[in-house]
């Protein structure tokens, strides 16, 4: 088996999120293309379709049913023959004309070959998401463009102070108990709810179509937040809380106890979780210095598939 560091993005609206569910049954969990993880490894598996290991998957980022990805990271376990391993521009072609052709909305963007001691979480320095979101100029306007049905949300309030917004965001960046703001797991592994925002900030955006006509009825916004890791639904649930403070349905103060008294059951009833189709994991940063020590040399021809190691050690 070659280890493999790979960046990919898709659009998570028609699959069930990233990761692969628990199946009895190997052969389904094996082909359980209605899950991103799923849907690559079949596509990895294209590559040799003698295989007798199926590839396996481990990403940096798990994100929900719904959500998008600009650029998730994962590194990949992938069968081999004689020690040799897959020429990169080569392989990129051959998966993605495989999720073309499979109707994926999934696209691999770096196939990197690496050391079987490389991980992907384990040099991770922080992970930005994007939250999109649009408001009608007229309070009257509900014709979203068709472009942005699934790829951002429609915020209909006929209250919003963006100046409110905007300073509701500070009160969350730092290293702070964000219990609250967490729907509960069902994990049985121990979850660390403390959690660094290096920053939370209201960003003009813009349509995804401007030749839309009916992109010019709407103001387009970004929340974007980084930090090194996040907890289940809190990026959704905090901007569910920003949105409740623009509209005056809670205050600074509601947020300030939310942060200061952790606890499931202190989550404010007033405030709405916003939907998944607005947010996009954008980028997951790393320290390219620990990158470049796992990364293996070869020599390749440009339309060789497979490839020879210049040093594996």
């Amino acid at each position: 088996m070659r280890r493999y560091f790979i960046k990919f993005s898709y659009l998570g609206t028609q699959y069930r999120g990233l990761q692969k569910n628990v199946i009895s049954n190997e052969n389904l969990l094996m082909h359980d293309t209605d899950t991103v993880q799923g849907a690559l490894e079949c596509a990895f598996s294209t590559l040799n379709p003698r295989y007798t290991k199926w590839p396996k998957i481990t990403t940096s980022s798990r994100t929900d049913v719904g959500v998008h990805a600009l650029c998730n990271t994962a590194h990949v376990d992938i069968e081999n023959k004689d020690d040799s391993i897959y020429n990169p521009p080569v392989a990129i072609a051959f998966v993605n004309r495989y999720l073309m052709q499979s109707n994926h909305n999934i696209r691999l963007l770096e196939f990197i070959p690496v050391k079987n001691t490389f991980h992907t979480r384990q040099f991770v320095k922080f992970r930005t998401y994007i939250y999109r979101f649009l408001k009608a100029k007229n309070i009257d306007e509900h014709r979203v463009p068709v472009a942005e049905l699934t790829q951002c949300f429609h915020f209909r309030s006929k209250s919003f102070d963006l100046e409110k917004l905007r300073q509701g965001t500070k009160l969350f960046v730092g290293t702070k108990n964000f219990t609250t703001f967490s729907e509960k797991s069902i994990s049985d592994k121990p979850i660390r709810y403390v959690k660094t925002l290096y920053s939370f900030e209201l960003e003009k955006g813009c349509p995804l179509m401007p030749y839309d006509a009916l992109s010019q009825n709407f103001d387009y916004w970004n929340i974007v937040c980084t930090g090194r890791s996040f907890l289940y639904k809190q990026v959704r649930r905090m901007v569910g809380a920003l949105f409740a403070l623009s509209n005056n349905t809670i205050t600074e103060k509601d947020i300030n106890v939310m942060l200061q008294v952790p606890n499931h059951k202190n989550w404010y009833p007033q405030v709405v979780t916003v939907p998944a189709l607005g947010l996009y994991l954008a980028n997951v940063e790393y320290c390219q210095e620990e990158i470049d020590k796992h990364i293996i040399k070869y020599n390749a021809s440009p339309e060789d598939l497979v490839v020879t190691p210049i040093d594996s050690n």
